[in-house]
């Protein structure tokens, strides 16, 4: 009988080698340590010790082999508070456990409250392993310590596949855990700790026989039987039956398929990443760019360009990115799609923003009176408008700047005001007899939405006179007979 390990320096994948199933827990793991360089020698390593059978056994294993490879060891304990004195009693297992081996310990102490089980636990596992993580990387950071160690094995792998399976997940989801990732996702994971699982493909029935062949003990998590909980339900429940039903081998090709996906995964993230200078242009997707990739990558760029701007993707449902990918393709040049925690996805054009959901909002109108010479700060839109007189004729070189006959600009005393948009809005452009509409107009030199909203417009009296970056009315135009020119830019 053998037990197939399968590891790389990036994670688990599907070229095996074949061991005895025989070999000592404590020797199939040195081997796959080295082989796979998952720890390197004088490697500073926390382990998360949960007092339950695997982070135990793990923790021993190590200790078993940390001479060899030189590794420093120090144990880490999260008290959840879900189980009152029972969880007080694992911390003060583990804290034992620790003093026992002479190991540094570190513990902290959360208050969550347990939800109903039959309302699902998803949300609250998302949140405990989040906040136990965190704590794992500030001890982690203070402590000097790059390697994070972590109980897993391939029965949870297995459970995790099909919990997210059940739940709907995509491909990705059933790439299962990694062995290896950054303690920290995303961008700020450069550098930091690594969070490794070497158990992975150890079977929990070879970890429970280790444990009985050193005599250790080890705390039980009663919630662990409530089969209300799906992952329990998963265990106890639904994997025993397809045990019996597919045969002798189930878990060893479930993990076998996580690796592979896993490693193909890993290949179209790469094409991914390395297409995105191309579709995007600072923090905004260009549409012409995006839509030029092939149909079977764009949902990967759109969660990848969503990851990089949310920094996760944990609360984001496929309805979510189908709706981005809608916007994006979609014929009107205009739209925008609400996400999870106040954020929006605003397309404009050919370009595709991720913003607050509070800059999305309209702005309240704004009016301000324009002085004929000075400067005037207009904080709504984002620009000042300096005015000034001049005796000079010479055109503006700008669509930011305009220049008006002063005396036909103020003959009637109307004053000059600056405004934003207002629906129903109307304007006569140089050249032109009669008005169009001014949302026409912005329609015509594609004026971003988000923009409309906030420009300034100049106004004599009731008369749109100037609509900056687009174009100059047909009002106090220069004439031979011209005497005075007023001038305005707008920066």
């Amino acid at each position: 009988m053998f037990l197939k390990v399968a590891y790389n320096n990036s994670g688990p994948c599907h070229q095996t080698v074949l061991l005895p199933a025989a070999m000592n827990l404590d020797e199939q793991l040195a081997e796959s340590l080295v082989r796979t360089s998952m720890l390197a020698p004088g490697d500073a390593v926390l382990v998360g010790v949960s007092g339950g059978p695997d982070s135990v056994a793990l923790l021993h294993v190590l200790r078993e082999i940390g001479p060899s490879l030189g590794l420093t060891l120090e144990v880490a304990h999260v008290e959840h508070g879900i189980r009152g004195h029972e969880s007080r009693g694992d911390g003060e297992f583990v804290r034992g456990m620790a003093a026992g081996l002479s190991l540094p310990f570190h513990l902290t102490h959360l208050d969550l409250s347990p939800p109903a089980p039959d309302a699902g636990a998803g949300n609250f596992e998302a949140l405990a392993r989040e906040r136990r993580y965190r704590f794992f990387t500030e001890v982690a950071r203070r402590r000097g310590i790059g390697k994070v160690a972590v109980g897993h094995n391939r029965d949870d792998q297995v459970e995790t596949m099909l919990m997210w399976l059940l739940r709907g997940c995509g491909p990705e989801g059933l790439t299962g855990m990694p062995a290896v990732r950054p303690l920290e996702p995303g961008p700020s994971g450069a550098g930091a700790a690594q969070l490794i699982r070497p158990l992975l493909e150890v079977p929990r029935a070879e970890i429970l026989a280790f444990l009985e062949s050193r005599g250790l003990d080890y705390r039980e998590d009663r919630t662990n039987r409530d089969t209300r909980y799906l992952r329990n339900w998963i265990r106890r429940t639904l994997l025993p039956e397809i045990r019996e039903r597919s045969g002798r081998g189930l878990d060893r090709r479930l993990a076998r398929l996580g690796g592979m996906l896993r490693s193909d995964h890993a290949l179209l993230e790469r094409r991914v990443a390395g297409a995105y200078a191309r579709v995007s242009r600072g923090d905004a997707l260009d549409r012409t760019g995006f839509l030029a990739l092939e149909p079977e990558l764009r949902p990967r760029m759109a969660r990848f360009w969503l990851k990089r701007g949310l920094g996760t993707l944990r609360r984001l449902a496929f309805a979510h990115v189908d709706a981005v990918l809608g916007v994006i393709a979609g014929s009107s040049p205009h739209g925008r799609v609400s996400l999870p925690g106040s954020w929006t996805v605003v397309r404009e054009y050919d370009s595709v923003r991720l913003i607050p959901a509070v800059e999305a909002l309209r702005p309240d109108d704004y009016s301000y009176v324009l002085p004929l010479e000075g400067d005037l700060t207009v904080p709504e839109a984002g620009v000042r408008v300096t005015s000034w007189c001049s005796a000079g004729r010479e055109r503006p070189d700008s669509h930011f700047e305009a220049a008006f006959d002063l005396s036909r600009l103020t003959h009637d005393g109307r004053p000059l005001r600056l405004r934003n948009f207002r629906p129903g809005d109307r304007f006569r452009p140089l050249g032109m007899s009669g008005h169009k509409k001014l949302k026409d107009l912005f329609i015509d030199r594609k004026v971003p939405r988000s923009r409309r909203r906030t420009l300034p417009l100049l106004l004599a009296g009731e008369e749109i006179v100037w609509v900056p970056g687009c174009a100059r009315g047909d009002f106090a135009t220069l004439e031979p007979d011209t005497r005075t020119v007023w001038r305005v830019r707008v920066s």
